[in-house]
């Protein structure tokens, strides 16, 4: 080949890197699976004492537990729940993750978001539970909050800094994550024994997520809007 015909002179194109998520986004999903894999390395009797003293129930938030809408995020109820809660947090939190920024701030602002989210999505199944005393495991409020955030994000040149909530995008997205949720009270999934997918923190995830991300970016990553 002629120096006329190697347009990349002596260099050659550099290959895209086949895997780009951010290391904080890889990190949250990785101490998922940690955790459930020493959950379930467990004996018997300590995995029992592990859900009654760190699940979620409504009936141990009305006694005045709260710390229990954080502990509930990094319990769950079997392989296929936590691997499935960690494909969509590898998903959804990438975006999050590069659009907060690196850092410290950056990673401390995504990870309070990640838990902000799952405090409210317990709110969300406890409020419509009141009287319940079913327990509840998985971050599934927190990533269903995360998919809220990273859906109104700018996704290609020309789409606004956040998408508004109208954007057909957005409510696309909202309509099928409901639907589908809404699907599994006459569809039960399995979770784990004695427990029942949490449709209803996975819809107040989602919508915290979808409400929260334009005052959060407007507080605290004002470089945000200033990227493009």
């Amino acid at each position: 080949m002629t120096d006329g015909d190697n347009r990349y002179g002596d260099r050659r194109p550099e290959r895209e890197p086949f895997f780009t998520a951010p290391p904080l986004a890889v990190f949250l999903p990785a101490i998922l699976i940690v955790l459930y894999g020493l959950q379930s390395l467990a004996p018997p009797e300590t995995q029992v004492r592990l859900l009654d003293g760190f699940a979620l129930s409504p009936a141990l938030l009305r006694f005045g537990y709260y710390e229990l809408l954080v502990t509930h995020i990094f319990l769950h109820g079997s392989w296929l729940h936590v691997l499935a809660n960690s494909v969509f947090c590898l998903a959804f939190g990438a975006p999050l993750v590069r659009a907060m920024g690196r850092g410290t701030g950056g990673a401390a602002s995504y990870i309070v978001f990640f838990l902000l989210c799952g405090i409210i999505g317990g709110l969300g199944y406890c409020l419509v539970n009141w009287h319940s005393s079913v327990p509840v495991v998985g971050a599934s409020g927190a990533i269903s909050g995360l998919m809220g955030g990273a859906i109104r994000l700018r996704s290609e040149p020309g789409d606004p800094d956040l998408k508004p909530l109208w954007h057909p995008r957005v409510l696309t997205m909202t309509l099928v994550w409901i639907a589908l949720n809404m699907l599994t009270v006459f569809v039960p999934l399995p979770v784990g024994e004695g427990m029942v997918v949490a449709w209803q923190a996975h819809v107040a995830g989602y919508i915290a997520g979808l409400l929260l991300i334009s005052p959060w970016m407007r507080l605290f990553h004002r470089h945000y809007f200033q990227a493009w």
